[in-house]
């Protein structure tokens, strides 16, 4: 489920970095970083699938928001693949913010060469969420693998630019776990 476009796009797939951000996921849980995803039950999958929308939808409203025009039509289409169960979004910059209109082709996550994949944001939604609340830090989250982005150098110091812009924190260390 595209969580941007409202469409669904079950992409089936997965990402080489979510076996790494699942296991920070899961030591954040450990020592209290993260809160626990506390979600059973026979409507379990519907219901995170329903907390990863709302959190990529806070994502968008959180860039669009902080962002002037210019800055966010800079930037590259880009995907979020939140790793619970699998929901993607896919984020493509217009004068008018994000377009959800937008019918995206699966995401080359797999390609040898960095040039030939799309730009991916991994994380999960406990990670996301808790950026959204301002309970962890961007560079908290990257430097713990709790989120990682898959690009080139030069799309990374851009997105990396624009979520400092939207994150503002100051003084948040890194957990090192």
């Amino acid at each position: 489920m595209c969580a941007i476009c409202e469409l669904k796009i079950e992409f089936n797939i997965g990402h080489p970095h979510a076996l790494t951000v699942a296991v920070a996921t899961r030591e954040a849980m450990d020592v209290g970083v993260l809160p626990e995803t506390a979600v059973d039950g026979a409507l379990s999958n519907m219901k995170l699938r329903m907390a990863a929308i709302e959190a990529l939808k806070g994502l968008q409203a959180r860039l669009e928001a902080s962002l002037p025009v210019g800055r966010l039509m800079a930037l590259p289409d880009f995907y979020v693949l939140l790793i619970e169960i699998g929901t993607w979004g896919f984020f493509h910059a217009t004068e008018a913010g994000f377009d959800p209109d937008i019918t995206p082709e699966p995401p080359d996550v797999t390609s040898e060469d960095q040039a030939d994949r799309d730009v991916v944001f991994v994380s999960s939604e406990a990670a996301l969420q808790a950026i959204l609340n301002e309970d962890l830090s961007v560079d908290t989250a990257f430097a713990d693998n709790l989120i990682v982005l898959d690009a080139g150098e030069t799309h990374t110091r851009l997105l990396r630019s624009v979520l400092d812009a939207a994150f503002p924190v100051a003084g948040n260390k890194a957990v090192n776990f």
